[in-house]
Protein backbone atom coordinates (compact mmCIF):
# COMPACT_ATOMS: atom_id res chain seq x y z
CA UNK A 1 0.00 0.00 0.00
CA UNK A 2 2.83 2.39 0.85
CA UNK A 3 4.48 1.67 -2.46
CA UNK A 4 1.20 2.37 -4.28
CA UNK A 5 0.81 5.74 -2.49
CA UNK A 6 4.42 6.78 -3.17
CA UNK A 7 4.10 5.78 -6.85
CA UNK A 8 0.88 7.78 -7.08
CA UNK A 9 2.58 10.86 -5.54
CA UNK A 10 5.40 10.57 -8.07
CA UNK A 11 2.88 10.16 -10.89
CA UNK A 12 0.90 13.25 -9.75
CA UNK A 13 4.09 15.33 -9.49
CA UNK A 14 5.18 14.15 -12.91
CA UNK A 15 1.77 15.02 -14.44
CA UNK A 16 1.81 18.43 -12.78
CA UNK A 17 5.33 19.12 -14.11
CA UNK A 18 4.39 18.05 -17.65
CA UNK A 19 1.24 20.19 -17.51
CA UNK A 20 3.19 23.23 -16.30
CA UNK A 21 5.84 22.82 -18.98
CA UNK A 22 3.28 22.35 -21.76
CA UNK A 23 1.38 25.49 -20.69
CA UNK A 24 4.54 27.60 -20.63
CA UNK A 25 5.72 26.18 -23.96
CA UNK A 26 2.30 26.76 -25.54
CA UNK A 27 2.18 30.36 -24.29
CA UNK A 28 5.63 31.03 -25.78
CA UNK A 29 4.46 29.72 -29.14
CA UNK A 30 1.31 31.84 -29.11
CA UNK A 31 3.10 35.17 -28.68
CA UNK A 32 2.48 37.15 -31.83
CA UNK A 33 4.79 39.80 -33.26
CA UNK A 34 3.72 43.29 -32.24
CA UNK A 35 3.94 46.11 -34.78
CA UNK A 36 4.54 49.60 -33.40
CA UNK A 37 5.68 53.03 -34.50
CA UNK A 38 8.70 54.25 -32.53
CA UNK A 39 10.47 57.61 -32.61
CA UNK A 40 14.19 57.70 -33.33
CA UNK A 41 16.50 60.70 -32.96
CA UNK A 42 18.25 61.13 -36.30
CA UNK A 43 20.99 63.76 -36.62
CA UNK A 44 21.96 65.14 -40.02
CA UNK A 45 25.41 66.57 -40.68
CA UNK A 46 26.18 68.16 -44.05
CA UNK A 47 29.06 70.28 -45.26
CA UNK A 48 31.44 71.34 -47.97
CA UNK A 49 34.99 72.59 -48.37
CA UNK A 50 34.62 76.25 -49.34
CA UNK A 51 38.34 76.97 -49.75
CA UNK A 52 41.43 74.82 -50.14
CA UNK A 53 44.03 77.44 -51.00
CA UNK A 54 47.80 77.32 -51.19
CA UNK A 55 49.08 80.22 -49.03
CA UNK A 56 52.78 79.63 -49.55
CA UNK A 57 55.66 77.21 -49.90
CA UNK A 58 58.24 76.16 -47.33
CA UNK A 59 61.57 74.41 -47.77
CA UNK A 60 60.54 71.25 -45.90
CA UNK A 61 59.10 67.80 -46.52
CA UNK A 62 55.96 68.30 -44.42
CA UNK A 63 52.67 70.03 -45.13
CA UNK A 64 51.34 72.81 -42.87
CA UNK A 65 47.56 73.01 -42.79
CA UNK A 66 45.52 75.65 -41.01
CA UNK A 67 41.84 76.21 -41.33
CA UNK A 68 38.46 76.91 -39.88
CA UNK A 69 35.31 74.87 -39.50
CA UNK A 70 32.19 76.99 -39.23
CA UNK A 71 28.51 76.22 -39.04
CA UNK A 72 26.03 78.05 -41.25
CA UNK A 73 23.81 78.68 -38.23
CA UNK A 74 26.42 79.58 -35.61
CA UNK A 75 29.72 81.46 -35.87
CA UNK A 76 32.05 78.77 -34.54
CA UNK A 77 32.35 75.07 -35.21
CA UNK A 78 33.83 74.08 -31.88
CA UNK A 79 34.02 70.48 -30.82
CA UNK A 80 34.80 68.93 -34.20
CA UNK A 81 37.43 66.29 -34.78
CA UNK A 82 39.21 66.30 -38.13
CA UNK A 83 40.98 63.11 -39.18
CA UNK A 84 43.28 63.21 -42.20
CA UNK A 85 43.88 59.63 -43.43
CA UNK A 86 46.79 59.01 -45.80
CA UNK A 87 45.64 56.76 -48.65
CA UNK A 88 49.04 55.09 -49.16
CA UNK A 89 49.69 53.87 -45.61
CA UNK A 90 46.39 54.58 -43.77
CA UNK A 91 48.21 56.74 -41.23
CA UNK A 92 45.87 59.09 -39.35
CA UNK A 93 46.56 62.70 -38.40
CA UNK A 94 43.99 64.13 -35.98
CA UNK A 95 43.14 67.73 -35.20
CA UNK A 96 40.44 69.18 -32.95
CA UNK A 97 38.90 72.60 -33.45
CA UNK A 98 39.21 75.21 -30.73
CA UNK A 99 36.45 77.49 -29.42
CA UNK A 100 36.61 79.62 -32.59
CA UNK A 101 36.49 76.64 -34.94
CA UNK A 102 40.18 77.00 -35.92
CA UNK A 103 42.54 74.07 -36.35
CA UNK A 104 46.10 73.46 -37.49
CA UNK A 105 48.01 70.32 -38.38
CA UNK A 106 51.41 69.34 -39.72
CA UNK A 107 51.72 66.09 -41.71
CA UNK A 108 53.47 64.38 -44.59
CA UNK A 109 52.70 64.89 -48.25
CA UNK A 110 50.35 62.61 -50.17
CA UNK A 111 46.74 61.97 -51.02
CA UNK A 112 44.34 62.16 -48.08
CA UNK A 113 40.77 61.49 -47.06
CA UNK A 114 39.32 63.93 -44.52
CA UNK A 115 36.72 62.84 -41.96
CA UNK A 116 34.94 65.43 -39.83
CA UNK A 117 33.19 64.17 -36.71
CA UNK A 118 31.07 66.48 -34.50
CA UNK A 119 31.05 65.81 -30.78
CA UNK A 120 27.60 67.24 -30.07
CA UNK A 121 25.77 64.26 -31.60
CA UNK A 122 27.90 61.58 -30.01
CA UNK A 123 30.23 61.04 -32.98
CA UNK A 124 27.49 59.34 -35.00
CA UNK A 125 27.21 61.40 -38.21
CA UNK A 126 30.39 62.02 -40.19
CA UNK A 127 31.48 64.01 -43.20
CA UNK A 128 33.95 62.46 -45.63
CA UNK A 129 36.00 64.34 -48.22
CA UNK A 130 38.08 62.29 -50.68
CA UNK A 131 41.16 63.03 -52.79
CA UNK A 132 42.82 65.91 -50.97
CA UNK A 133 46.32 66.07 -52.46
CA UNK A 134 49.11 67.82 -50.54
CA UNK A 135 52.68 68.29 -51.79
CA UNK A 136 55.85 68.67 -49.72
CA UNK A 137 56.30 72.17 -48.34
CA UNK A 138 52.70 73.29 -48.92
CA UNK A 139 51.26 75.85 -46.53
CA UNK A 140 47.51 75.46 -47.00
CA UNK A 141 44.36 76.98 -45.59
CA UNK A 142 41.16 74.95 -45.62
CA UNK A 143 37.80 76.57 -44.87
CA UNK A 144 34.93 74.15 -44.23
CA UNK A 145 31.28 75.09 -43.82
CA UNK A 146 28.98 72.62 -42.10
CA UNK A 147 25.31 72.45 -41.31
CA UNK A 148 23.90 70.24 -38.63
CA UNK A 149 20.36 69.50 -37.64
CA UNK A 150 18.49 66.82 -35.83
CA UNK A 151 14.98 65.54 -36.01
CA UNK A 152 12.91 62.82 -34.50
CA UNK A 153 11.70 60.36 -37.10
CA UNK A 154 8.87 57.86 -36.68
CA UNK A 155 9.76 54.36 -37.83
CA UNK A 156 7.48 51.34 -38.09
CA UNK A 157 9.06 48.33 -36.45
CA UNK A 158 8.08 44.87 -35.26
CA UNK A 159 8.75 43.65 -31.73
CA UNK A 160 8.74 39.98 -30.74
CA UNK A 161 5.80 40.57 -28.42
CA UNK A 162 3.79 43.25 -26.65
CA UNK A 163 5.96 42.63 -23.58
CA UNK A 164 9.12 43.46 -25.58
CA UNK A 165 7.48 46.68 -26.79
CA UNK A 166 6.57 47.67 -23.23
CA UNK A 167 10.12 46.91 -22.09
CA UNK A 168 11.45 49.18 -24.87
CA UNK A 169 9.11 51.99 -23.80
CA UNK A 170 10.23 51.71 -20.15
CA UNK A 171 13.87 52.12 -21.20
CA UNK A 172 13.09 55.33 -23.05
Amino acid sequence: MKKYISNRKIFIRYCFLVLLMSISFYSCILQKPYAANIAIFQPAFLGEIKENTLKGMADTTVVFITGKVSDYKSPAGKGMELIFINKENNKEFKAITDSNGDFEKMMGSGSYTLKIIPYKYGRTPRLNFENLNFNSGDIREIIIHTESSAETVGIDTIFRSKRAHNKYLRRQ
